[in-house]
């Protein structure tokens, strides 16, 4: 078993918070208008604020602010439900399905740049290791649920 002080050292290596211009870049609407517009273009259906809610696992609140800043840029479409007048449903306009793949882009570049960077080999070892990870936390997370 590793000991006390290389685990405490490990624990706060990864704890380590980014700097303040990283976070001011990748604040809660960007990431939360991020997975909206992966969720809208990956169910390629209209859907209510309480399906995305449900799905992100955030406030209908939180949602309705989403949706209004999308609906600024106009990345959406909102329209009254065929079965209940009284629902919006929400969509990708084509602006929102031109800035998913946008978004999806520059994720691909990252990446790319990332394994390149890494190694083709360094980056299985790091996803052999995560998954490693990923097991272990399951199984203690299992263990606390039965306990």
């Amino acid at each position: 078993m590793a000991d006390r002080e290389y685990t405490l050292s490990v624990m706060e290596r990864l704890h380590r918070k980014p700097s303040d211009e990283v976070m001011k870049k990748f604040n809660n609407d960007n990431a939360g208008i991020g997975c909206m517009l992966k969720y809208l273009s990956d169910i390629g259906r209209p859907v209510s604020a309480g399906e995305i809610s449900s799905f992100m696992r955030v406030s209908t609140a939180r949602v309705s602010v989403l949706i209004r800043k999308m609906q600024e840029k106009d990345f959406i479409v909102r329209e009254n439900s065929s079965e209940d007048a009284r629902k919006l449903m929400i969509s990708l306009s084509e602006k929102g399905v031109s800035e998913c793949k946008r978004r999806q882009e520059e994720m691909i570049e990252l990446f790319s740049r990332i394994i390149d960077e890494v190694g083709k080999e360094r980056i299985e070892e790091f996803i052999s290791v995560a998954q490693v990870i990923k097991s272990i936390v399951e199984e203690k997370i299992t263990k606390f649920d039965t306990e």
